[in-house]
């Protein structure tokens, strides 16, 4: 009964920490995180993603081998 609860606020306080070393607005994530829990961490990858690829351009190598 108290681990879904839990599991919501860890999320959310993952998401913030994760948000404010990517220079995102790390408030509003983690408030969408208190919201939907676990289900907005491949929203949050991928809007992350998004914001590298528009930093660095289409062309440069984020990841390399």
């Amino acid at each position: 009964m108290l681990v879904l609860p839990l599991v919501w606020l860890l999320t959310a306080v993952g998401v913030y920490i994760a948000a404010l070393r990517c220079g995102m607005t790390a408030l509003r994530w983690a408030m969408a995180a208190l919201i939907s829990g676990p289900l907005l961490i491949p929203l949050f990858n991928s809007h992350k993603r998004l914001l590298l690829r528009k930093v660095h351009g289409c062309s440069a190598a984020l990841f390399r081998p």
